[in-house]
């Protein structure tokens, strides 16, 4: 990839190199054919996705290189960058932004200026603070790096501790049991996704697992990694939150997934308005306080119309508002609707026991969320009734019968 120059104005300057921050690029390249376009990353790769790296290239299913959906994880090819001309600027770590100014420092003591800045910062992995995490054999989830150097040791037969049962940690478990590996499941809640799923879906997805051969201890935490006479990882011990006897579970590997930190303090240290919870604070535009300064991915906090302040942790909403942030950098003038999730009542529609269903989440009578299970024919059209606050029948339970007609819900337009 080409330099950057000290001192350079660039028309739109990308600080993230992850999914969000690639999708602006090629938002803006469509908008703008011939404005500068640089993007800054902390990491040694080219932008890539994420949801392989729990799954596919875990499985070593697919290798590093090309497309993800074409045998690889990146978002471009290389070729894509040269030819459309999108710099990008690897293993450097953006140190201060000047909102007075537009201007950045990077670690390498260059100053860059912009016209437009899109902050997509994402997060790092969460830390356990309990003794051992640097132990080899202790391993996080987050970059190519790490999903590369876990697949390397996943193999029938290892045992693996799989710390924490969210998005990552389970899909991670998974990919481990599907491989061959003796895994065990250790998180402090009493079941799987309590915020996400009803009792009765956390039991159909924690019995995949027990029925694959996966051990599951909720009600329990990790509070030590334990060191065997080389100085590797030999086990983790855990004690139930209730309170009682800790016991250590022998493993030559562990994989922590409990979330992610939020990479918003080059945001505040400029000033830029901070939520604790939900990252940098925008507007319906995706643009924050100071003009022509945006935020996309993990990290921007956007105003919904029905949930308020909030942001999502996922591969769709990366996408999606790295579209948005793009054509507003671009001068567009594109508000940025996200279909939230809100729970109340959960309907299941299908049959659960054949593994092909989708729950409904209701909520005041109106359809805010669908979760689907190999049952994803009319997802583009649930998605429409969801982004439409569609009301439900007086009677939700006619919503778990196949026969009923989803289509029946559409109100006519006047």
């Amino acid at each position: 990839m080409a330099t950057t120059n000290t001192n350079r104005v660039l028309d739109y300057l990308l600080i993230g190199g992850g999914l969000a921050a690639a999708t602006a690029a090629e938002g803006i390249r469509k908008r703008d054919p011939q404005g500068s376009i640089l993007i800054v990353t902390n990491e040694s790769q080219l932008p890539y996705h994420r949801p392989p790296l729990s799954k596919e290239y875990l499985r070593s299913e697919i290798g590093p290189e090309g497309i993800y959906g074409n045998g690889g994880v990146y978002v471009q090819l290389p070729d894509w960058y040269r030819e459309q001309r999108v710099e990008v600027l690897r293993e450097i770590e953006t140190t201060s932004l000047d909102t007075t100014q537009k201007t950045v420092r990077l670690g390498d003591s260059r100053t860059l200026g912009f016209r437009s800045m899109l902050l997509a910062t994402g997060g790092r992995p969460r830390r356990l603070n309990v003794p051992g995490t640097n132990l080899s054999g202790v391993h996080m989830l987050r970059t190519l790096a790490d999903s590369t150097a876990i697949r390397e040791q996943l193999f029938e037969g290892k045992r693996v501790v799989v710390v924490g049962s969210g998005f990552i940690g389970l899909e991670t478990a998974a990919s481990a049991v599907s491989k061959g590996a003796q895994v065990t499941i250790v998180e402090p809640m009493a079941r799987a996704w309590p915020n996400l799923v009803s009792p009765q879906l956390a039991d159909y997805f924690q019995g995949q697992f027990t029925r694959r051969g996966a051990t599951l201890r909720y009600g329990y935490s990790a509070n030590a990694f334990v060191a065997g006479a080389d100085g590797r990882l030999a086990a983790v011990r855990i004690t139930p939150v209730s309170g009682g006897q800790a016991e250590e579970i022998p493993c030559d590997l562990a994989i922590v997934g409990i979330g992610i930190q939020l990479n918003t303090e080059l945001a505040a240290s400029a000033g830029l308005e901070v939520d604790t919870r939900h990252g940098i604070v925008v507007d319906e535009r995706l643009e924050t306080r100071v003009a022509s300064i945006f935020a996309a991915g993990d990290v921007a906090a956007f105003p919904d119309p029905i949930g308020g302040r909030m942001h999502f942790e996922h591969w769709d909403n990366a996408i999606a508002s790295g579209e948005v942030a793009a054509a507003n950098m671009a001068g567009g003038d594109e508000p940025y609707r996200h279909v939230p999730y809100f729970f109340s009542t959960t309907i299941v529609r299908g049959d659960m026991s054949k593994n092909t269903f989708t729950a409904f989440y209701v909520q005041n009578d109106i359809l805010r969320a669908a979760l689907m299970v190999n049952d994803d024919a009319q997802m583009d059209f649930i998605s429409e009734l969801i982004a439409a606050s569609t009301p439900t029948p007086k009677d939700t339970k006619r919503l778990a019968d196949p026969a009923f007609d989803l289509a029946s819900l559409v109100i006519p337009r006047r």
